[in-house]
């Protein structure tokens, strides 16, 4: 295992110190719902389950909050840290290293000073309030311009750094905050997140500082949006974005490839020479008042095959990372397989030497996400007919498609993948076109080229 780092050869994909590149495969596993109802073995337990079982499906990154309760370092008291909780973070960075697993740690998520009402609240995981700055600050503004509240932050990241959590390979970056424009906006989260980015980089040198937001869903996305793609030392460019009936963009509303797909172009529109990872998307209910009821219906996993493999195929660096891990949706239908259908689709592809330059097109039935690379072109063709609305909500089977085919350029070999069968087929491109087996919901083609070398 080796530290993780923007490519110095493609800037849009990732690499470890040694060159080799690394194609992140991951999820949320940020919390254990009701976790302080359980006894700390139970609670390491499930972790020891969640990644264990993760990485048998081809899994190799995932994110943790450590501003739970299981996880937070100074869960009490300014300055006073918590022995027992370090040991948790250290049960996992451990395991983490053992089955080849980064993690991206969020270091804070909290929202209000004191108590309040939470619109999107996680019942038995934790409250958006933090008690213990009351008496310092009243607000969540003033907490931002704190020079105490500042002080203590990166206390708690000078004590994870004096832990040895900086010098863990497994460990692939640091998360100033969840989805910080929801304690405030404009200048006050850009400097405070320039400030944090600069001192953290110094306290953690070998590993990448990030910031991230709230779900590009709305009118107003792009006034936090834009002056994230301009932070200044962000490791990589984020987004969130779910399937919502309440969003006010209609992308929001509609086919989960094209809404994952599209947040990918809209941080490309922003920023085309660095990492772009969708890091949470899900299916929710309108204005994020809960999961969604769509996730009881998707026994086959419709809704995560998607976001797994249309941001990739639309130009990000890795799959896209499904929230709803748990017994909401994912451990519920026992899903992850499709975390190895995505592996296997990606077997012995290297982002970096091919330098792809994503592409989409469609045809009468299809969406085609494309990748062109220097030695290869890869593609992810999906049934247009068959989507969330088609099947989980009115009732309709995925069909077979049979006699599909898509363009290409030149002749050569091509190799079809079947995710949703788990199956290879050779193929051959003759006439710039190629001929699709049968298949049902999506089929990935890897053209290897002979005669097309595509330049950037």
């Amino acid at each position: 295992m080796k530290f993780v780092q923007q490519s110095r050869r493609e800037p849009r994909y990732f690499e470890n110190e040694d060159g080799s590149t690394y194609l992140p495969i991951g999820l949320n596993l940020c919390f254990i719902r009701d976790s302080e109802r359980r006894t700390e073995e139970e609670n390491l337990g499930i972790y020891r389950s969640w990644m264990t079982e993760f990485a048998k499906n081809g899994g190799n990154f995932i994110r943790i909050w450590l501003g739970v309760p299981f996880f937070d370092i100074m869960p009490e008291r300014a300055g006073e840290f918590s022995e027992k909780n370090l040991s948790h973070i250290r049960f996992v960075v451990d395991l983490a290293e053992k089955l080849g697993i980064r993690i991206k740690f969020t270091l804070e998520h909290f929202r209000r000073i004191g108590d309040g009402n939470d619109p999107e609240g996680f019942p038995g995981v934790v409250d958006f309030h933090k008690p213990l700055y009351q008496g310092m600050v009243s607000n969540m503004r003033e907490y931002l311009a704190s020079a105490e509240c500042r002080r203590l932050y990166l206390a708690k990241a000078q004590r994870l750094a004096d832990a040895g959590f900086g010098e863990s390979k497994a460990v692939i970056a640091w998360e100033l905050w969840n989805e910080i424009n929801c304690i405030g906006g404009g200048k006050e989260t850009e400097q405070w997140s320039e400030y944090m980015i600069e001192k953290l980089s110094g306290i953690f040198p070998h590993q990448m500082i990030v910031q991230n937001l709230g779900s590009f869903s709305g009118a107003t996305a792009y006034l936090c949006y834009d002056p994230l793609a301009r932070l200044s030392g962000n490791g990589f460019l984020q987004v969130h974005r779910y399937l919502d009936p309440g969003a006010e963009l209609d992308v929001c509303r509609g086919a989960m490839d094209v809404l994952c797909a599209d947040s990918i172009r809209e941080l490309h529109d922003r920023n085309a020479h660095c990492p772009l990872i969708l890091a949470e998307c899900g299916a929710v209910e309108a204005n994020h008042a809960r999961y969604s009821d769509l996730y009881a219906l998707d026994k086959e996993g419709t809704l995560l095959h998607d976001m797994l493999f249309a941001p990739f195929f639309a130009g990000s660096a890795g799959c896209g990372q499904p929230w709803h891990w748990d017994h909401l949706y994912i451990q519920r239908h026992h899903l992850l397989f499709h975390f190895a259908r995505f592996a296997e689709a990606v077997s012995g592809v290297d982002p970096v030497e091919e330098a792809f330059v994503p592409y989409h097109t469609e045809t009468h039935s299809l969406r085609i996400l494309g990748l062109r690379g220097r030695h290869q072109t890869l593609m992810w063709c999906r049934d247009k007919r068959s989507d969330w609305k088609s099947e989980l909500v009115e009732g309709n089977a995925a069909e077979v498609l049979r006699g599909e085919r898509i363009p290409l350029e030149g002749n050569g070999k091509c190799v079809c993948y079947l995710p949703w069968e788990d199956r290879k087929i050779p193929g051959s491109i003759r006439d710039g076109w190629c001929e699709l087996p049968e298949f049902r919901r999506s089929i990935v083609i890897k053209q290897i080229k002979e005669d097309v070398v595509y330049e950037k």
